[in-house]
């Protein structure tokens, strides 16, 4: 397997938003659609590159909001991992690492990373 890459990205429980960095996107290959993953089980969220756009595939398009980040509002999502992880602050944001497996074009997070936003 190949070598692996760090990558966060931020959860805002008040806006029901994901933002996913440039970085991230660049390291899974700029793809031109993503999809968001969960796994409750493991408690983990996959971003996932795909490359064509599928009926009933839920995938996104990538664009990028700013010169820094792709941002995806999802209240279903966001409220699947607030569920999940229990505990969080609604009105507050999170950020959560992970390892981006370029191999399988998948970036890989364990909600269990998550942190409070500061500011």
């Amino acid at each position: 397997m190949g070598s692996l890459t760090q990558t966060s990205v931020s959860i805002d429980l008040k806006k029901s938003r994901i933002r996913i960095f440039k970085t991230t996107i660049h390291a899974l290959g700029e793809p031109k659609y993503i999809q968001l993953l969960v796994n409750p089980t493991n408690k983990t969220v996959a971003i996932r590159s795909v490359e064509k756009e599928i009926a009933g595939d839920q995938a996104h398009k990538v664009r990028l909001v700013t010169r820094d980040s792709y941002e995806i509002y999802s209240t279903p999502f966001v409220s699947k991992l607030y569920e999940i992880v229990g505990g969080l602050d609604p009105k507050c944001s999170y950020r959560m690492v992970g390892e981006i497996i370029p191999s399988q074009g998948v970036a890989v997070f364990s909600l269990n990373t998550l942190v409070r936003n500061e500011g």
